[in-house]
């Protein structure tokens, strides 16, 4: 799948197939470079970089980001943070607005690198490893990534995709805790919108509204939670699967709560790490 614009998040093409690529390299390389964190795998699209952020289960002063740059490459990102000083908190925003790096002051040091590779199994390998000096692992502990978060998005702009074929909108990611229960905002031009979101206790939505056609879909994705390292398969029904296709015209104007106007006033990650 060919990366979007440069400046643009990716389609909803691009994220339904490299998204469970990039998952499925991790888990190979993961094998030979095991390490002792429990990671989580959530998608950002961040300065140019589109992938998986890997975040792990305990404090960080280094984050590991895999995806394709800008240039639809392999590229590994590291971000690397410092203290200057005591102080346990600090002042990052004053009624809602996110303040500027140089308006927090100079405590904060961040160090970020970029590197690309020949191909995602190369990225993938360089992502353990990088993985294995910052969280070593006892010989008598086997490292893996829980399978039924990320996997259960994939499948989900997998379907999602299927219905949107035809328009292929912008899907973006900010890489935030918990962002599917949020919505994930998909866009396109002439004022097409909409939304992707998950709802428990375990439904995916999804709302699109074009110049003259609405749809909104639902379906639950069943995975099997707690798979050990070697499960390879995940066990899906679609149960409840509700399709609504018509016109806009013949059911009027498509309410916005659901185009997710009100869903965020403030995109940020780790406040570190974004400027106004």
């Amino acid at each position: 799948m060919k990366a979007s614009e440069p400046g643009l998040p990716p389609r909803l093409g691009e994220a339904a197939s490299l998204l469970p690529l990039i998952s499925g390299h991790l888990d190979a390389a993961a094998s030979q470079n095991p390490h002792s964190a429990l990671l989580q795998l959530v998608p950002v699209v961040e300065e140019g970089l589109f992938g998986y952020e890997l975040v792990p289960d305990c404090d960080a002063h280094t984050y590991v980001i895999i995806g394709r740059n800008a240039q639809d490459q392999p590229s590994l990102r590291t971000v690397s943070y410092g203290t200057r000083g005591p102080e346990p908190l600090q002042l990052i925003a004053v009624q809602g607005r996110l303040l500027s790096r140089s308006e927090r002051g100079s405590r904060y040091s961040v160090q970020t690198r970029d590197a690309v590779f020949a191909d995602w199994h190369a990225a993938a390998n360089a992502a353990c490893a990088q993985l294995r000096m910052l969280f070593p692992q006892p010989d008598d502990e086997a490292s893996h990534i829980p399978r039924h978060a990320h996997r259960e998005l994939e499948e989900a702009l997998r379907i999602a995709h299927s219905h949107l074929d035809r328009f292929d909108p912008f899907i973006d990611f900010f890489g935030l805790p918990n962002e599917a229960q949020l919505g994930f905002p998909l866009s396109g031009f002439n004022g097409k919108q909409g939304e992707l979101a998950f709802r428990e206790p375990g439904t995916w939505i999804l709302h699109w509204q074009s110049d003259d056609e609405v749809v909104s879909e639902s379906w639950s994705i069943e995975t099997e939670r707690g798979a050990g390292p070697g499960t390879r398969h995940d066990r899906r029904s679609l149960p409840d699967r509700r399709v609504h296709r018509r016109r806009a015209t013949d059911r009027g104007e498509a309410s916005r709560a659901w185009l997710g106007a009100e869903r965020r006033r403030t995109h940020v990650r780790r406040a570190s790490d974004r400027n106004n």
